[in-house]
């Protein structure tokens, strides 16, 4: 006597929320720039850089501080603001937030490359690049309502 295989169930695949999808791209770009910054800690004199009140952009100042600070709090706002916001603004935000974040991604690239210290940096720019594209693509084709 034979006994039929069970066949396998198959996984139920929940189709996710836009704005949820979104709001994770951000969430997981804010974990990269956290990661990033901290192993850059690990390169040669940036600790020492650090103590001597030094950036890349400069000697540190308030005003830089509050500038960095900035450019921080923007993308963790996103997080938040990826699900609460209206649709139509919600896509423009994020179209135009990502635009300049991805600038900002390709100039660092540009200047890190042929540093071997900083081939790390530029991998996670790499990965944050296409992850800014991505939230592009997919506020770009936010559905939209059949009349």
């Amino acid at each position: 006597m034979t006994q039929k295989p069970k066949k396998a169930k198959s996984l139920i695949d929940y189709k996710i929320n836009l704005k949820i999808k979104i709001a994770s791209l951000w969430t997981a770009l804010m974990f990269l720039y956290i990661y990033a910054d901290y192993f850059r800690l690990m390169t040669p004199n940036k600790l020492e850089k650090m103590m001597n009140l030094q950036t890349p952009l400069g000697t540190t100042t308030p005003e830089l501080l509050v500038i960095f600070s900035v450019i921080l709090i923007i993308p963790a706002l996103m997080i938040f603001l990826s699900i609460f916001l209206k649709p139509q603004l919600n896509k423009w935000l994020n179209i135009l937030i990502s635009f300049l974040y991805a600038i900002i991604s390709l100039l660092i690239i540009v200047t890190s490359i042929g540093n071997e210290w900083q081939m790390f940096f530029v991998i996670f720019n790499i990965i944050e690049l296409i992850i800014l594209v991505l939230i592009i693509y997919l506020v770009w084709n936010w559905p939209r309502h059949n009349p």
